[in-house]
């Protein structure tokens, strides 16, 4: 074979090689047709975009989000203004509003709440519900007045402007408490037992270091009933020590029954 004809022969190889090579190019294209729908779908997501961030301004900048006032309901001892600050709600944005926190805060700051419930909907209407703790009774500690309810939490009072309900005791003497700052389980387990005794004593009552609970029964006997519990016992043995006292006619200037086994009284002494 000549080498003219060598060469043109691997020319036409060259040249098939080629257009097999351009020809697999163009299979591997994106269609024309196709290109149209990728621009489509960037532009759609970039309008999504748009809407997101400009939701998420007017979400943010917009004043009617921000919280300035709630309805506040149950409360009668403490003001809506008061309840409303304390739950750290005044302005807040109501998406960062988390229930929960609010009623911690709220429970905390105000101890005269038994409970609290925070609800807020768009664009900031808030709802703050609450449960005042009911007093059981009044502490007067020196001049300094102090409401307890029936599960020892005690709480800011006032000094009574009239005879007290005949629900509510008045208490007099200095205000025990214990570790937790509620009223000492030994005075209040007593206090919970006499009430549900019944008794008939004066509405206001006394509490004397070292001796505990002293109260005024029917007959303007001084009575000290300590405290703790056995107060039903220690009752019954009041009666018992009345009927014989009655019967001699001896009128106790004060009557002791803390220890029920050794009850104590006396005709001359003020203890």
């Amino acid at each position: 074979m000549t080498r003219s004809k060598r060469r043109a022969r691997e020319k036409r190889k060259y040249e098939t090689a080629g257009v097999w090579v351009l020809g697999r190019a163009r299979v591997g294209r994106t269609p024309a047709a196709t290109r149209p729908f990728a621009r489509r779908l960037r532009g759609l997501l970039l309008l999504v975009l748009i809407v997101v961030v400009a939701v998420a301004l007017w979400l943010t900048l917009d004043d009617r989000f921000y919280i300035y006032r709630a309805d506040v309901v149950g409360a009668v001892r403490v003001s809506p203004e008061d309840v409303f600050r304390a739950s750290g709600l005044p302005g807040l944005h109501v998406l960062w509003m988390r229930s929960a926190d609010c009623e911690t805060r709220l429970l905390a700051a105000l101890p005269t709440l038994e409970s609290a419930h925070v609800a807020c909907r768009l664009p900031a209407k808030c709802t703050i519900s609450v449960v005042e703790r009911q007093p059981r009774l009044l502490w007067d500690d020196d001049g300094h007045f102090w409401w307890v309810d029936a599960e020892g939490v005690i709480f800011p009072g006032e000094a009574p402007v009239q005879d007290m309900p005949s629900d509510r005791w008045l208490v007099k003497g200095p205000l025990p408490r214990g570790e937790d700052g509620e009223l000492d389980e030994q005075v209040r387990v007593a206090l919970a037992e006499l009430w549900a005794a019944g008794a008939d004593i004066s509405s206001v009552l006394h509490y004397v270091r070292g001796r505990g609970l002293v109260v005024t029964d029917e007959r303007g006997w001084r009575v000290i009933v300590g405290q703790g519990s056995g107060m039903e016992e220690r009752l019954r043995v009041l009666e018992s020590m009345a009927a014989a006292l009655q019967a001699r006619g001896s009128t106790p200037r004060f009557v002791d029954v803390r220890f029920t086994d050794a009850p104590y009284y006396s005709l001359t002494n003020d203890w």
